[in-house]
Parts: structure tokens; sequence; C-alpha cells
């Protein structure tokens, strides 16, 4: 009972500073119900300054592992891999981009060569075909 008490208290700081927000504490928790969340919260609040106003500082409800610098600082360089990643993509999809749009033209000098030469509209063949 004092474990399940700890970890909710723990969730509910962690809430309170801002380090997770509710719907990481929901994930973490095995929660489905916001409300679970916002229960925890009120009891962290009582429990911490019973009958008054909670003032909401690092420096009241933060200890100095809640500040967690690495955790960002590992988001941040995740965030960076994956823009790289999404940059290199960018790049191969305008390559190839490149590359089918001179084939489309390469096709549209061909048809051209055809109709020329055949005396024939293949555009308008094509479209009796499609109905």
């Amino acid at each position: 009972m004092k474990d399940r008490k700890a970890f909710m208290l723990q969730v509910a700081r962690e809430v309170l500073t801002g380090r997770i927000s509710v719907q990481e504490a929901m994930q973490r928790s095995n929660v489905k119900d916001k409300r679970t969340i916002v229960s925890w919260l009120k009891r962290a609040i009582k429990e911490n300054k019973p009958g008054k106003v909670m003032e909401l500082t690092l420096e009241n409800y933060c200890y100095q592992e809640d500040l967690n610098v690495h955790s960002n600082e590992e988001k941040i360089s995740k965030l960076e891999s994956e823009l790289e990643g999404a940059k290199k993509r960018n790049l191969e999809l305008l390559h190839f981009q490149k590359i089918l749009t001179n084939k489309i033209n390469d096709l549209e000098v061909l048809i051209q060569y055809a109709e020329t030469t055949h005396k024939i509209d293949i555009m308008k063949v094509r479209r009796k075909k499609a109905r």
C-alpha cells in the first residue's frame, strides 16, 4: 500500500514539476482515465501543504534529479537525429522526383515524335480506350 502511494506521489510530483505530461503519466502508470491522475495531483498538493495554496516553483517541488538535464539533452539529440534522417529522406525523394520528371519529359518527346511520324493522336487513342 505504501509503495503504491509513494508511486502515485512520485508521478504527481513529476507532472507538477513539468517533467512529464499528464498523458505520459497515464501511460507510465497504466491509467486509462485522466481523472485518476488529477486525483493523484490533488492528493500530492494536499499532502505537501495541507490547507495552503500551492506555489509551483522548482525550488519547492523539484529535486535535482527532477530537473533531468540529461533527459532533455537526450530528447534534443534524438530529435536532431530524426531531423537529419528526414533531411536525407527528403533529398532522396527530390532525387527520385528529378528522375521521374526526366522520364516523363522523355516520354512526352517520344509521344510527340510518334504522333508526327505516324500522323496519329496517341492521347486521343488513349482517351477512347479509357472509356
